[in-house]
C-alpha cells in the first residue's frame, strides 16, 4: 500500500468523516515513517504563522513530522503567507495534513494547496436518505464485509442520522457476526436489547397488520432487557411510522418513489415499504384514524399515568403497549 501524499487536504464539516480521514491518513504516514512526530496548528489563531514555520523547520536529526492544520477557512494573511512558503519548498521531512470545513472562506488557499499537488478527501455533510445508506454500505466494505440492502436499511432506520453510532454499530456487527453477508436478521438479533430498535420492529409489524408478530416482538424486547424503555420508545416509533404512512398515502400512487422521497424528505427505499403498508389500510382508513387517537392516549399513559401525580409501573405500561399493538394491527 502506497503512502499518502506529502500534502493531504481534508475538506468538509462532517466530523465523523473528518476524524476517519485524519486517522487513516496518519496511519498511512506511520507505515512509511513509524517514528514520525505530530504537531497541530490552528490557522485561525494569532500565533499560527509562527507556530507553523517552527513546526515545518528542519530539525537537528532530520526527523519526519506530521503538521496538522485546522481552521484553514479562517486563516489570517500571515499564516497564508507562511503556508505558501512551505508549499513552494515542500520539505522532505514534512507531511502536511490540512483541514478546511467546506465553507466559503480561504478559497485562494484551497487553490494553492490543490496546485501544490495535494490529495483531497471530501468530508462534506452527509444528507439523509440515499447518501447515508451509501455511507453505511461503504463502511461495511471498509471492513471487507458485505451486508444485504435490508440489513443496511434496518440499521439506518434503527439508529438514524448519527454517523458515529452507525460506524460503531457496523464495527460491532462485523466483529461479532461470522456469516457473510450480514442480513437484517443479524441486525435485529444483535440489537434486540436496544429500545429504539425494538420499537422500530414492533411498529413495522403493527402497520404491516401482523398482530401476532407485533406481540411477539414486544415480549422478546422485554425478555432481552428493554422493559424499562420499550413502552415509550415503541409508542413513539409507531406514531412516527404512522405519520409517514399517512403522508405517503396522501400523495397518491401516480408519483414516482424519487418524487415522493424528495417531497417528504425520506429515503427512496422507504417509499415502497410505506406504500405497501398504506395499501393494507386503504380500505380501512377509519380504523387508521382511530389508531392515531389510541396512540395519543397511549403516549400520555406512558409519559404520565392515570391521574396527575401518578405514573404507571413497568408492568402496567407493558400491558397498555400489548393491548395497543394488538388493537392497532388487528383487522
Amino acid at each position: 500500500m502506497s503512502a499518502p501524499a506529502r500534502i493531504t487536504l481534508i475538506r468538509g464539516g462532517e466530523q465523523a468523516l473528518v476524524d476517519r480521514a485524519v486517522s487513516a491518513t496518519v496511519a498511512g504516514i506511520r507505515r512509511s515513517a513509524p517514528d514520525v512526530d505530530r504537531i497541530e496548528v490552528d490557522a485561525s489563531t494569532e500565533d499560527a504563522a509562527q507556530d507553523f514555520r517552527y513546526a515545518c523547520a528542519p530539525t537537528l536529526f532530520g526527523g519526519d513530522v506530521i503538521v496538522k492544520v485546522t481552521g484553514l477557512q479562517s486563516a489570517e494573511e500571515s499564516f497564508a503567507a507562511a503556508l505558501l512558503e512551505v508549499l513552494a519548498e515542500q520539505p522532505e521531512n514534512v507531511w502536511l495534513l490540512l483541514l478546511h470545513d467546506g465553507t466559503a472562506g480561504g478559497k485562494k488557499l484551497l487553490e494553492a494547496v490543490r496546485g501544490a499537488g495535494a490529495d483531497e478527501i471530501e468530508c462534506l455533510a452527509v444528507k439523509k436518505g440515499k447518501r447515508t445508506v451509501e455511507v453505511i454500505t461503504k463502511e461495511f466494505s471498509r471492513h471487507k464485509r458485505r451486508a444485504t440492502s435490508d440489513a443496511v436499511n434496518v440499521l439506518y432506520e434503527s439508529i438514524g442520522q448519527d454517523l458515529p453510532m452507525l460506524f460503531s454499530a457496523v464495527g460491532q456487527l462485523v466483529a461479532d457476526v461470522e456469516d457473510d453477508p450480514i442480513t437484517d436478521e443479524h441486525v435485529h438479533a444483535y440489537f434486540a436489547g436496544v429500545a429504539d430498535v425494538a420499537g422500530w420492529q414492533i411498529a413495522d409489524h403493527v402497520w404491516q397488520r401482523r398482530p401476532a408478530q407485533a406481540l411477539e416482538s414486544v415480549r422478546h424486547a422485554v425478555a432481552s432487557g428493554s422493559d424499562t424503555g420499550v413502552g415509550v420508545m415503541s409508542v413513539l416509533a409507531m406514531a412516527s411510522a404512522l405519520r409517514d404512512i399517512i403522508r405517503v398515502g396522501g400523495i397518491g400512487p401516480g408519483a414516482s418513489e424519487s418524487d415522493v422521497a424528495r417531497e417528504l424528505g425520506i429515503p427512496p427505499w422507504k417509499v415502497s415499504i410505506l406504500r405497501q403498508q398504506w395499501s393494507k389500510w386503504s380500505g380501512d382508513q377509519r380504523r387508521l384514524a382511530a389508531s392515531l387517537v389510541e396512540l395519543a392516549d397511549a403516549e400520555a399513559m406512558m409519559k404520565g399515568g392515570l391521574e396527575p401525580g401518578q405514573s404507571l409501573d413497568v408492568e402496567q405500561k407493558l400491558f397498555v403497549l400489548e393491548k395497543l399493538v394488538v388493537s392497532s394491527s388487528g383487522r
